[in-house]
């Protein structure tokens, strides 16, 4: 079912036929480098993952989505709307395979998801977080309209940035 499209991609509830997909982005250490502690997923961490969206899904209608290639239907990615623990609000989340950086395809994907959150779920503020490291989401963050609100350590003792964007 697809919940979001965007000119190149559709993004989809994410299902456990789509383990091994996500597994090769969450078990790829370059790619999650800056995502929450910096260290990658093992397969079960993944597997529960996907459960948790799973179970987001049917209690709050909304979590962690794949993301797919309109050109081959591949799962190239993750993004979403989470209710974060760390800050007691609705967080943009997002990851690309590496072949798909540089295409622009975030930008797409991250605009579209907090479009999504705005005028689907009716969300008032919308919050992402990154390592300050994380030059390329700080741009695609402040492309799309969000402004840092923050600077202090996450749940992981990490210093992070965040960012929030009101309806648009």
């Amino acid at each position: 079912m697809t919940i979001i499209e965007t000119e190149r991609t559709y993004i989809n509830q994410i299902r456990q036929i789509d383990l091994e997909a996500l597994y090769s982005i969450c078990g790829n250490a370059e790619l999650m480098k800056y995502v929450g502690d910096g260290k990658p997923l093992s397969k079960e961490q993944t597997r529960k993952w996907i459960d948790v969206s799973i179970l987001n899904y049917k209690l709050k209608g909304f979590g962690m989505y794949g993301v797919f290639s309109k050109d081959n239907d591949t799962l190239i990615g993750y993004c979403g709307l989470i209710l974060s623990s760390d800050i007691n609000d609705y967080e943009l989340i997002y990851a690309l395979d590496k072949q798909y950086w540089g295409k622009g395809l975030a930008t797409e994907i991250a605009y579209a998801a907090v479009k999504y959150g705005f005028e689907k779920l009716k969300f008032k503020t919308i919050f992402a977080s990154i390592d300050p490291a994380n030059k390329v989401s700080e741009k695609i963050l402040l492309k799309i309209g969000f402004l840092e609100k923050f600077r202090r350590e996450d749940e992981f003792g990490l210093e992070t940035i965040y960012f929030n964007i009101d309806q648009i």
